[in-house]
């Protein structure tokens, strides 16, 4: 296959001068061949940079399953569609259990490119509910674990975009035939990538209005029974920290955009993680997370402590004093303090270096300030991705400290079902890349029905009203970006 500039080429031309017809029947006859092994063909190709919200906005198919990932600051971003295979895990050994099928599936799968870049690959997308196990109405259809293999996915770095497509190659089909479905889809991936052929929706008006929760509310007497039922067990000795969360139910009187309500998270937070997930197109669940769980990169890992948080000031002198007050609070020092033991503790055994700054630096938010210490691991050889996974999940920042003690009374204490919130959302690929974040300043999206998630760390000396006005804050994001979205 002989590389081209795809500058001013359609993506059906990238392929057709990327992958000739030689190269498709030869691959054909290799599946054929070793038909126990392969089940699966994919191609990756170049193709011209695009928007890949806008693709997966354009794309006409919303009843199936479709994905959505970009840090806007690192130009990077990852649109994927069409579910050819689902791997669904359940219970403790669900981590494990999604590496072993996950594997099993990739291997299934014969892949071919010219291009050398590292996110040439197959991926598989998804991620975990925050408890081993899922049942809860509201999630019934993301499940404990899940990851897809797409039928096409499109990965953009800096100025490179690269496309993958994969099918299910049937024994009865002939080469032709094969040949004109990759050529079919190609086609259409065509039409969505170009910009000139967009269909726009008309604004709306809406008439509904927003409403949330003030302290004269039973949702509010549900937070402080909580809250002081939480402190009490720390003073007794039951744990020394628990995270908390609120569900903001909203329900309106039209149906929300999820793609039009992620395009204003991603414009208005760059330094975040910004996701989408609908696994059939009844629900999306969507979020901007600041929180890196763990990227991968052969056996280097790169996670982090973000804990303890303050408000951003109005001025640059008031932004300061936040700072500085943040930095000197033992309360959040306190917190972050667990969040890092708990890594060192579940990462450091595993890994053959292990190293993070001695004391906190501050990520600075739109709307709020965290306590922030930047992690590098080099896992031991043998040890896999989702041991890591299952090792930091969740950290004491979204669960408590000791997780074995305080985890129990999270749905003790909570009034809802934590389904994917604060869990682990991400990618892998066939090359061993991958990353996944914390899926907190998040919601769930089922037509007029939007759910929003905020938590806080629970410590000795928490104050309920304190932490009710944090949780506050942290929900302003996603209701901000819901007013956006229906404008």
């Amino acid at each position: 296959m002989d590389s081209q500039n795809p500058a001013l080429q359609d993506v059906k031309e990238c392929f057709r001068q990327q992958v000739s017809k030689l190269d498709l029947f030869e691959a054909i006859d290799f599946i054929s061949e070793n038909r126990k092994q392969y089940q699966y063909l994919s191609f990756s190709i170049q193709i011209p940079s695009v928007d890949a919200l806008a693709v997966l906005e354009q794309y006409p198919d919303k009843d199936t399953f479709q994905y959505y990932w970009e840090k806007p600051s690192a130009e990077f971003s990852i649109a994927a569609a069409g579910s050819l295979a689902r791997i669904q895990t359940t219970g403790q050994q669900r981590f494990r259990n999604a590496s072993d099928l996950g594997k099993e599936l990739l291997n299934t799968v014969h892949h071919i490119t010219n291009l050398k870049h590292h996110l040439a690959s197959v991926h598989l997308l998804g991620g975990f509910s925050f408890f081993d196990h899922n049942i809860g109405k509201q999630w019934r259809e993301f499940g404990a674990g899940s990851f897809s293999l797409p039928e096409w996915v499109l990965v953009r770095e800096g100025k490179f975009t690269v496309l993958t497509v994969t099918k299910k190659i049937e024994s009865t089909a002939s080469e032709t035939d094969i040949y004109n479905s990759f050529v079919d889809t190609f086609d259409r991936l065509d039409r969505i990538c170009d910009a000139g052929t967009y269909h726009i929706e008309s604004k709306k008006t809406f008439t509904s209005e927003i409403n949330t929760p003030d302290t004269d509310s039973d949702d509010y007497r549900k937070w402080v029974d909580s809250v002081e039922n939480a402190t009490d067990l720390i003073k007794s000795g039951e744990f020394k920290k628990i995270v908390l969360a609120r569900e903001l139910n909203v329900n309106l009187r039209e149906p929300v955009s999820d793609t039009r309500l992620l395009n204003h998270l991603r414009n208005q937070y760059p330094d975040c993680y910004s996701f989408l997930i609908s696994q059939n197109g009844e629900s999306s669940f969507i979020g901007s997370t600041p929180e890196r769980l763990a990227s991968f990169h052969d056996r280097e890992v790169l996670t982090e402590g973000l804990a303890g948080s303050i408000s951003r000031g109005k001025t640059a002198s008031e932004d300061a004093v936040l700072e500085y007050e943040l930095l000197h609070s033992q309360k959040d020092l306190s917190e972050h303090a667990f969040v890092l033991d708990a890594i060192e503790e579940n990462l450091q055994r595993f890994s053959d270096v292990f190293e993070h700054p001695i004391t906190p630096g501050v990520k600075k938010l739109s709307n709020v300030q965290h306590l922030y210490t930047p992690v590098h691991a080099r896992i031991k050889e043998g040890v896999s991705r989702t041991e890591v996974l299952s090792r930091l999940h969740p950290t004491p920042a979204v669960g408590g400290y000791p997780r074995e003690t305080a985890m129990p009374y999270i749905s003790k204490l909570e009034h809802f079902d934590r389904g994917w919130y604060a869990a682990p959302v991400g990618w892998i690929n066939a090359n061993g890349e991958g990353e996944f974040v914390v899926a907190i300043r998040s919601g769930l999206i089922k037509s007029n029905e939007v759910r929003f998630f905020a938590g806080c760390g629970i410590v000795e000396d928490s104050n309920p009203q304190k932490e009710w006005d944090e949780t506050n804050l942290k929900f302003i994001p996603m209701l901000t970006a819901l007013e956006h979205a229906r404008k």
